[in-house]
C-alpha cells in the first residue's frame, strides 16, 4: 500500500480575505492486485498476491417494509444487519482475522467485508412517536445512531454478535408498536481482504443477506444482497502503484462563484506496475476511485472537501474526458472502473503510466477560508 497526498501549502486568499489561508489536503490509497470479471449468467472476480484490502465492487441498494409483529426489543435481533445467516446476526465465530480486519473467511488468506450505511425507520410503543436508527456495517466499522426521539443513543453490534444494529443495548418489552411498519434500507458494496498467503485456486462465494429482525419471526424482513454464482479465482498477477506523495497547489484565490478554478497542478502522474509469476493471464488493468469525503452536490465526478463548499477534479490523460471545475466528465469517485490499459497472458510485467490533472473548485459562497481537506481511495484492478 502506497499513500499519496495532495496539499497546498500557504495559499492565500485575495479580495476582503487578505488574512484567510486556504489550505488543501485530498488524500488518495493505492490499493493494488484485484479484479471483477462478469460473465452473462456467473460472475468471476479474480484477485491477485496483493495484501490488505484487494478488491471493491458488487454494489447492492435495497429497502423493505414491514410491520414488527412484536413489541419486545431484544437487542440480539438486529434492526439492522448484514449477516452470512438468513434469519439472524452473525457469530463472532463465523468471522477470522485477515490482514487486520475481521472478516468472512472465503479461503486461505482470503475475506469478505461489506462496506455498507443502512437506516430504519420506526414506530414506538406509544403509537406516536417515530424514530430512526442510522449508521454503518462492517467497513469502515458497525456503528449506529438514532434520532426524533427524547433518547439519542449511540449503538453497537451487542455481544455475541457481528454487523448487526439494534435501536438499544438492552431489553424493553414494550418498545415497538407491535402492528407498526417499520422501513429498512441498504447500500454499500463487498470488500475483500487478503493477507498475502493466497495461493492459486478457485473459491466460490455464499450468499450474504440484509436482515431486519423481529422477536416474532414472523416480522423478519430479509433479503438477499450477495448473489449465490459467484467464483473467485486467485492468480499470480499483482500491481503496484508509484504517483507523488505530496502535490503542492501554490497560491490560491478565494473566490465564491460556483464551478470557478483556484488551483490545478497539471504535471502528476501514476505509475502503474504489474507482474505475474505463473499461469499467465490477459488481464485488462483499470483504475477506481471511491470518495470517502463524499460527493459534492452528489456528483461522481466531484471529490467533495469534508468542510464542504469545494470539490477536487482529476483527469487523466487519454482514459477519462475533462477534469475542469465546470464539467463533470473527469475521474468518477464511484468506484467506476477506468481501463488504463492491460496484460497479455505473453507477459510477465507491464508498466503503464497515466498523465493527471488535479483542479481544487470552488463550491459557491459556502467555501471556507482556512484549513480543508478531501480523501478518496484508489484501487488497481484487473478484469
Amino acid at each position: 500500500m502506497k499513500t499519496s497526498t495532495i496539499n497546498g501549502q500557504d495559499a492565500r486568499s485575495g479580495g476582503l480575505y487578505r488574512k484567510g489561508y486556504l489550505y488543501l489536503l485530498a488524500l488518495l490509497t493505492l490499493l493494488a492486485g484485484m479484479a471483477q470479471s462478469v460473465k452473462a449468467e456467473n460472475i468471476t472476480i479474480t484477485i491477485g498476491k496483493g495484501s490488505g484490502v484487494i478488491w471493491e465492487g458488487m454494489p447492492f441498494s435495497e429497502k423493505m417494509t414491514g410491520p414488527m409483529g412484536n413489541s419486545y426489543l431484544y437487542p440480539n435481533n438486529g434492526m439492522l444487519s448484514i449477516s452470512y445467516f438468513i434469519s439472524t446476526c452473525g457469530y463472532p465465530s463465523g468471522l477470522e482475522n485477515i490482514a487486520g480486519y475481521m472478516s468472512r473467511k472465503i479461503t486461505q488468506g482470503v475475506g469478505l467485508i461489506p462496506r455498507a450505511t443502512a437506516t430504519a425507520t420506526y414506530l414506538l410503543y406509544d403509537n406516536k412517536t417515530t424514530e430512526t436508527l442510522s449508521g454503518t456495517i462492517g467497513l469502515p466499522k458497525t456503528e449506529g445512531k438514532t434520532s426524533g426521539s427524547t433518547a439519542n443513543v449511540t449503538v453497537t453490534s451487542p455481544t455475541g454478535y457481528v454487523w448487526c444494529l439494534p435501536p438499544r443495548m438492552t431489553e424493553d418489552s414494550q418498545f415497538f408498536r407491535y402492528s407498526g411498519n417499520r422501513t429498512v434500507s441498504v447500500s454499500g458494496t463487498w470488500v475483500l481482504v487478503a493477507d498475502g498467503t493466497q495461493v492459486n485456486s478457485e473459491a466460490r462465494l455464499h450468499p450474504m443477506y440484509f436482515g431486519s429482525y423481529s422477536t416474532s419471526g414472523s416480522g423478519n424482513l430479509i433479503v438477499r444482497i450477495l448473489p449465490s454464482d459467484i467464483t473467485l479465482r486467485i492468480s499470480t498477477l499483482e500491481c503496484t502503484v508509484s504517483t507523488p506523495t505530496m502535490i503542492n497547489f501554490g497560491n490560491v484565490q478565494h473566490s465564491t462563484q460556483p464551478r470557478t478554478e483556484l488551483a490545478i497542478y497539471p504535471t502528476s502522474s501514476i505509475v502503474t506496475s504489474c507482474s505475474q509469476d505463473v499461469n499467465y493471464i490477459n488481464a485488462n488493468i483499470n483504475l477506481q476511485f471511491r470518495a470517502a469525503t463524499g460527493l459534492f452536490g452528489g456528483e461522481s465526478t466531484q471529490l467533495s472537501l469534508a468542510q464542504g463548499g469545494g470539490y477536487i477534479t482529476g483527469e487523466i490523460d487519454g482514459v477519462t474526458g475533462s477534469g475542469e471545475c465546470d464539467a463533470n466528465t473527469g475521474i468518477p469517485f464511484d468506484n467506476t472502473q477506468l481501463k488504463i490499459g492491460n496484460i497479455l497472458s505473453t507477459e510477465s510485467t507491464k508498466v503503464i503510466s497515466n498523465k493527471v490533472i488535479w483542479r481544487l473548485c470552488s463550491g459557491g459562497s459556502a467555501l471556507p477560508v482556512g484549513n480543508v481537506s478531501a480523501s478518496a481511495e484508489m484501487l488497481v484492478t484487473f478484469n
